[in-house]
This record gives structure tokens, sequence and C-alpha cells, in this order.
């Protein structure tokens, strides 16, 4: 799994540099993030932590975007958290671990939206895609599947901004360290997690064009 991580990280550098040529918008995440599972089987906000991230959005067209994105977050859980579960197998008391997370996703506007443009100034959007996640505190590595919805809209010319919530359909049935009775596969497990938050970008559109570098 490491070498899905380097080519992730290798990806995610490359991409940046070719947006940047592309005009894409640059930006950053700030928000928080709960874990969803054995330990906490539907309390939502729960255990909140601080989630922070960098993002690269290269817009094909008004309705389709691409973006590609790293998250650092923090997830904890206690066994008090699964008191209304009624698990019939053993659990541990609590854990807590912080994920870096890299990943790329596809998004949908409903309305024809692009940054610092007209009609349409804002919109709301639906986004899905793979990312692959790395526990900093107890090293397991996974798979995942993003999706969410969210709106942006403009500020300036250059700057935009939104709100965005997104859950995460995991491989990976070790984040809280429970073993689910069904055992540990790839379709069967409990653990998710989710992240919520504020994104601000800045389009280098204008300054893209007039730099003789890119002509």
């Amino acid at each position: 799994m490491k070498y899905i991580f380097i080519l992730l990280a290798t990806f995610f550098l490359g991409y940046t540099a070719i947006a940047q040529q592309n005009k894409a918008d640059f930006g950053v995440l700030l928000g928080g993030s709960y874990y969803l599972g054995d330990l906490n089987p539907g309390k939502q906000f729960h255990n909140l932590h601080p989630s922070l991230g960098a993002l690269v959005r290269f817009n094909l067209n008004k309705r389709y975007a691409v973006r590609l994105n790293g998250y650092f977050m923090g997830l904890s859980a206690t066994e008090a958290d699964s008191k209304d579960a009624n698990l019939p197998y053993p659990h541990t008391n609590s854990f807590s671990t912080n994920l870096l997370e890299l990943g790329g996703q596809f998004e949908f506007n409903f309305l024809p939206y692009q940054t610092g443009e007209e009609p349409w100034t804002a919109s709301p959007y639906l986004a899905v895609g793979i990312g692959y996640s790395l526990g900093l505190s107890n090293g397991i590595n996974f798979l995942n599947i993003p999706f969410g919805l969210g709106v942006k809209f403009n500020v300036t010319d250059r700057l935009s901004s939104g709100v965005e919530w997104s859950y995460r359909k995991t491989f990976n049935d070790k984040i809280d360290d429970v073993t689910s009775p069904l055992g540990h596969s790839l379709l069967h497990n409990n653990d998710w997690y989710s992240t919520f938050g504020l994104f601000i970008t800045y389009k280098f559109v204008k300054f893209a064009g007039d730099c003789a570098v890119y002509k």
C-alpha cells in the first residue's frame, strides 16, 4: 500500500504543476472531522477534531470540475459512545488516531458556475472520488471512497469560497481497533469517517494569462 501512497503523492504534485498552467483554483480547507463505526454507530459530529487541508481544482467547464486534495485530521471514540449499540462482541475502551489523506474527486455543479464568472455566482454541487488514507498514530493504511455535497460561491473575480460535508467509505475495519462480527473484508466493515468545513480558493487566471512564461 505504501506504493499507492507514493503514487498518489507524485500524481498530486504533478497535477498541481499542470493545473497552474491551465488556470486552476488553489485553496485551503478548514473544518472538522469525526468517526462513525462500531464505537460510534450513529452520533453525527461527535468527538470532533480539527481537519486541515489543501486543494487544487481544475475547472473542466462550468458544470464539471476535477479536484485533488490532501487532508490532515484526527479521529477518536470511547467505549461509552457504543453503549446504545448493544454490540454482541468485545471492543476496546477507546481509540485516537491522526490520519493523512490524499485523494481526488469529480464535482458536478447544479448551476453553470466558474470562479469570477457570471451569470451564476454560486452553485450547489455533488462530489465523488477515491482516496488513500495513512494512519500516523497506528500505521494502518487503506483506500476510501469520498462522497458529499457542498456549495461554492464567488467572493471576487479571483477569490471563491464554499462549504462542504463529505463521508468516507473505508475499506478497512481497523481504524477503531474493533473487529466486526463479519470479519475483515473489503465489503463488510463498519468504519467510516466524515469531514466538513469551509474552503477558500484563489484563481490565477489573470496572472497566468499576462505572464510571459505561459505565452
